[in-house]
């Protein structure tokens, strides 16, 4: 079971707001782009969880946090029990062996005046995970991990296609054997049929070596193939989370219902064009509406949802404390009452 598993890293209520230059010269309120408002995930071992959303709601802001190239405004995020953020110089070292990221563009992740094996073996000996007589072994075995061969260590970035240089970004996450990776959007800049190898070498890399996965992405034909868990976050906070296939099944908040509507079906015909459509903009990060976001765009919405915030709260017969929704008419509709 997979919550039988130990929880390999928590994040409480993190929180990320990046303050607005103010253009004028008129002396005025310092405004925040609210990029992760409160945000509360648990990640246990050998699991991938996915993070999925419209662009612009902040889940790669909270992958950047979870692997410390961010630093939150507020909230905790604990490692194996531990406060990163009371870690020392020393631990951070460590820790940065097993916290590893897989970036959007790998072109611009990897450095082009580089050889691949420079770049995987680089990282290896200066964090000592092998020696200078056997590095080379070790890279051309992560290189045959990925699906490469060894000759491609002689190489540079500039020489392979999107997808083979994504094959390396991920033998450089594996080199320093990390126990949780965060891949932001891995595939979204591949061509489709390049993005199902890539999805089935991280399904099987991830299977094989028991490393718990954070998969960010805005599709959600990826993240449910990939994915155990999926939590769906809106204008900068989780509205919300479950098991993967139990979100498909049976989406519970607007907004997740009005995503798993969206993806392509084999039968047109079986679309109804209205189930999925929005209505208006997403608000600004800047100038958040009052009380629930998504309410300017719902139709579900009541007086309520413009004067608080729902919290996420377990859904009764739809996996318990394991599926979790932050909405007041999926409450009402639940317990019978309104809330007030």
């Amino acid at each position: 079971m997979e919550n039988d598993r130990e929880v390999i890293l928590s994040a409480n209520e993190l929180t990320k707001f990046y303050p607005v230059r103010n253009p004028s010269l008129i002396p005025r309120p310092r405004k925040y782009v609210h990029a992760a408002d409160g945000v509360s995930l648990t990640l246990r071992r050998g699991v991938t969880l996915g993070l999925v959303g419209e662009s612009g709601c902040g889940k790669s802001t909270v992958g950047r946090l979870i692997v410390g190239l961010e630093r939150p405004t507020s909230g905790q995020i604990h490692y194996k029990g531990r406060d990163l953020a009371e870690a020392g110089r020393g631990d951070k070292d460590a820790l940065r062996t097993e916290l590893q990221m897989i970036f959007q563009d790998s072109y611009s992740s990897l450095n082009p005046r580089k050889r691949i094996y420079d770049i995987l073996a680089d990282p290896m000996l200066y964090h000592r995970l092998t020696d200078r007589a056997g590095v080379e072994q070790r890279v051309d075995e992560l290189l045959a991990m990925v699906g490469l061969p060894a000759d491609a260590k002689r190489r540079y970035p500039h020489e392979f296609s999107g997808g083979q240089r994504q094959r390396i970004s991920i033998a450089r996450a594996l080199s320093l054997e990390p126990k949780l990776i965060v891949c932001d959007e891995p595939v979204s800049a591949l061509d489709m049929s390049i993005q199902a190898q890539i999805l089935n070498l991280l399904k099987e890399l991830q299977e094989k070596l028991d490393i718990t996965c954070l998969f960010i992405s805005h599709s959600l034909g990826a993240v449910r193939y990939v994915s155990d868990r999926i939590a769906v976050m809106y204008l900068g906070r989780i509205v919300e989370i479950g098991d993967a296939q139990e979100i498909f099944r049976h989406p519970q908040h607007p907004y997740t219902q009005t995503l798993v509507s969206a993806v392509p079906l084999a039968d047109p015909q079986k679309r109804n064009i209205a189930d999925f459509l929005l209505e208006g903009e997403v608000p600004s990060a800047i100038d958040l509406p009052k009380g629930c976001r998504f309410a300017p765009r719902c139709r579900a919405a009541m007086p309520v949802c413009r004067e608080r915030e729902p919290g996420l709260r377990p859904c009764e017969g739809m996996g318990g404390e394991q599926h979790l929704c932050a909405c007041f008419a999926r409450e009402e509709a639940e317990d019978g009452k309104i809330h007030r």
